[in-house]
């Protein structure tokens, strides 16, 4: 009797990317070459009440009057992720889902919002006249985006959004990797989208949590991380249907997994074992193992707590690698494109895809004192070549306890 029917693969093959870099998925590489910061000053507002700190903003983006700012980068990155992997008329459809991860949502257009009804109030629930109500809500709402997206490629199928904070886009990979394997889709456009506000960098500069300069993940001299934004998104498609249509495919989706370590509301737990466990779920669903990691994409938000609960979690993960010599390359790519919260994930994820897709290992810039004791091989600088790179490894975490991982494999045919 014959055995179990394998399960489908997943893979990836395009890239929407909209970041402080640029526009496209050709910046993001860019600039992961060069080993070049994408941080600046703050533009957007006045950032002298916070000490003026840097900012990864897409000073790239026109400021549309009118159009949200979180729906243009996902606009134009929908735009470009729907080119990269070739769909056409044939992808519309019901076998098309969209799975996104936001923390925030178009949450700019709540402010207008709140203006119009603390000017003018509406009497018994109808709308003040003049007021923008309507289109401003229905704009704000966290899924938003997947309808906008939905909307623009002619996708029929499922239709999600993930909110689980800084781990939001890396948790929507992993769903839609579910829903692919399940047969509920045939191909996805998954990841995530975040704008740079006020309202959110004020929370973090309230909780001590921003940098005073650049962003050092795992630098003896880090103090805080630097918060950007972005829309960034993969062409997901089973590995047969991407084959039948003869798409070039740029790396496989092997696995993921996800654990809360019930904590801290804020503070991650200084053990690291909700991230340790995401690890080897994920590890366990792609069928691989520490010793097979060429290369590890960190959160690496450069804050105090969270460098070290990754340190804890990578010391025993790779514990007799370390004792060998043989750590697998690590680096933080925040420290390019600054912490786009919601985005974070499908940013690690892209990394990874374009580190298979050039051979090269994606850089951590600002990064000159390594964490002492630690025998780790830090990226610094520019993107250093490498070829070979097969099995990757990204991680992602989040207030609330939120851990998460992805394996991202180099595909080798079925």
């Amino acid at each position: 009797m014959a055995g179990p029917h394998p399960r489908p693969r997943v893979v990836v093959t395009g890239i929407g990317a909209v970041s402080a870099a640029g526009p496209d998925r050709a910046a993001v590489l860019g600039a992961l070459k060069a080993g070049r910061s994408a941080l600046g000053p703050i533009e957007l507002f006045d950032g002298t009440p916070y000490g003026g700190q840097l900012a990864g903003e897409a000073r790239h983006l026109p400021r549309n009057a009118g159009e949200d700012r979180a729906l243009q980068l996902l606009r134009i990155a929908t735009d470009e992720v729907v080119r990269d992997a070739g769909w056409g008329d044939a992808e519309r459809g019901p076998e098309t889902a969209v799975v996104l991860g936001t923390c925030q949502g178009g949450i700019e257009n709540a402010k207008p919002i709140h203006r119009d009804y603390l000017r003018r109030p509406c009497p018994d629930g109808d709308v003040a006249e003049g007021a923008e109500h309507p289109r401003a809500f229905a704009e704000y709402r966290p899924g938003a985006g997947a309808a906008q997206v939905a909307e623009q490629i002619g996708a029929g199928g499922p239709r999600s959004t993930v909110g689980m904070v800084c781990v939001s886009s890396s948790v929507a990979l992993i769903h839609a990797i579910d829903l692919l394997r399940r047969g509920e889709a045939t191909r996805i456009v998954a990841g995530g989208f975040e704008s740079f506000t006020q309202f959110v960098f004020t929370g973090f500069h309230c909780i001590g949590a921003m940098a005073a300069g650049p962003l050092r993940p795992f630098d003896e001299r880090r103090d805080g991380t630097v918060l950007g934004e972005g829309a960034v998104l993969l062409a997901l498609e089973t590995a047969e249907a991407a084959e039948a249509r003869g798409a070039t495919i740029l790396a496989e989706l092997a696995g993921g997994g996800f654990a809360a370590d019930a904590f801290h509301m804020t503070a991650p737990d200084p053990k690291g074992g909700g991230l340790e466990r995401a690890i080897r779920q994920a590890f366990a669903d792609a069928g691989v193992g520490p010793g097979d990691v060429d290369y590890v994409s960190a959160h690496g938000t450069g804050t105090v707590f969270n460098d070290g609960m990754e340190s804890v979690a990578f010391e025993r993960l790779f514990a007799e690698r370390a004792g060998a010599g043989d750590m697998p390359p690590i680096s933080g790519v925040k420290s390019i494109f600054g912490h786009t919260l919601g985005a974070a994930g499908a940013l690690d994820a892209v990394a990874c895809v374009l580190a298979i897709e050039h051979d090269m290992l994606p850089p951590t810039t600002a990064h000159a004192e390594p964490l002492r004791d630690l025998p780790w091989d830090f990226v610094a600088g520019p993107g250093r070549d490498r070829e070979g790179l097969d099995v990757l490894l990204s991680t992602n975490s989040a207030f609330g306890g939120n851990n998460s991982a992805l394996v991202v494999r180099r595909w080798a045919g079925r």
